[in-house]
């Protein structure tokens, strides 16, 4: 079986995370060597890190893909990201993923963290 294209896998994990299929997610991450950073976590595991995702899928209405930009095995998409909490509000993030052999080993994601880190000071 071939390959699929970077930007073809990276489309599909956001197509699986906005209708929550974690499974599907899982499938196209990494077994062996994943990573992921943020500004609020680390995972060296594709396991603890959909397991994050799952968390976070409870409070998501809905994914926006505004821009994807491909350099070889590098996938840079900047989205919104919609989530309903007391009231529906959107963040802007810039995620940046690398994928080799049809999978994503890496996985960074920017954003503004400021006002999800104040949510939960004591």
């Amino acid at each position: 079986m071939q390959d699929q294209a970077p930007v073809e896998v990276v489309s599909r994990y956001f197509a699986a995370f906005a209708s929550r299929d974690f499974d599907q997610m899982r499938a196209l991450l990494a077994n062996e060597g994943f990573r992921s950073r943020s500004p609020l976590t680390v995972y060296q595991d594709a396991d603890s890190y959909i397991a994050n995702l799952a968390r976070v899928g409870l409070i998501l209405e809905r994914i926006v893909q505004r821009r994807t930009f491909l350099d070889g095995e590098d996938v840079c998409t900047i989205l919104d990201f919609q989530f309903r909490l007391s009231e529906l509000q959107t963040v802007a993030l810039a995620q940046w993923s690398v994928v080799r052999g049809g999978k994503i080993v890496c996985i960074e994601t920017i954003f503004d963290a400021s006002e999800y880190v104040a949510m939960f000071r004591e």
